[in-house]
């Protein structure tokens, strides 16, 4: 991967980090010699053996935190504030999937969707403002999909909010950029991960069919878009979705 000098000892966070994007993301953080704050729900294991592993494992730091608990987050904000005096890179990349047809989709699975992915995305920005704005070009980048961009069948609730959060990206965008903070998301296409694996396999190989690439995208290659974006290689890019799907989206 390319070493963007600017990162080297940046403080970033990151949600969802305990996922399979997450961790890519987590590690990618850890190439540029950032100190990545890790934030997970339930499972610290596979941040553990990151830090383990790697050769800047020291610069990982976990911290267990449910978003939709506004006293974890308020937590959060306590332990930042005597850990760190500034957040240069803030990645939102928590979320869930609830599949169903929206005939046969609940109040309930259509609600914890968009809490996870949408409203958590919310409560952790605002919370996160006062240290982005403590830093010097600092950089917000959220995970969408492009479920938000194009009908996903059985995705009712996940597109809704991964279509929300671009609009959100947009917004915050033109809000933040005139205080020097960079907003930009990214949408990754069908990637390989845990989360695909619970997509039924009929699905998953008529989706590879109908990509250009004619493969499923891989972990590091959404990391890699993220950690670019939060670089000063793409300084001047402001308010902007990259798709990082293969091509699907040309289909």
């Amino acid at each position: 991967m390319y070493t963007y000098k600017d990162l080297n000892s940046k403080n970033v966070l990151i949600s969802g980090a305990s996922g399979d994007i997450g961790l890519a993301i987590c590690e990618k953080y850890l190439d540029q010699g950032c100190n990545v704050y890790a934030l997970f729900k339930n499972n610290v294991e596979p941040l553990r053996l990151l830090s383990e592993s790697h050769d800047h494992g020291h610069r990982l730091t976990t911290f267990q935190c449910d978003l939709a608990n506004p006293e974890n987050v308020s937590e959060l904000v306590i332990y930042l504030n005597n850990a760190i005096s500034r957040l240069d890179v803030l990645i939102n990349n928590a979320g869930i999937v609830k599949d169903n047809l929206f005939s046969s989709m609940s109040f309930e699975d259509f609600n914890v969707v968009i809490e996870t992915n949408m409203l958590s995305t919310f409560q952790l920005t605002k919370a996160m403002l006062k240290f982005l704005r403590g830093a010097e070009g600092a950089t917000i980048v959220n995970v969408a999909s492009i479920a938000g961009i194009i009908a996903s069948v059985g995705q009712a609730n996940y597109s809704a909010s991964k279509g929300a959060l671009l609009g959100f990206t947009r917004t915050l965008a033109a809000e933040l950029a005139p205080r020097g903070i960079r907003v930009n998301a990214v949408a990754p296409g069908m990637i390989a991960s845990k989360m695909v694996k619970k997509v039924s396999r009929t699905v998953v190989r008529d989706v590879t069919n109908s990509i250009p690439l004619k493969r499923l995208g891989n972990c590091n290659e959404v990391a890699n878009a993220i950690v670019w974006l939060s670089s000063s290689a793409s300084s001047y890019i402001v308010g902007q979705t990259i798709v990082v799907d293969g091509g699907l989206v040309m289909r």
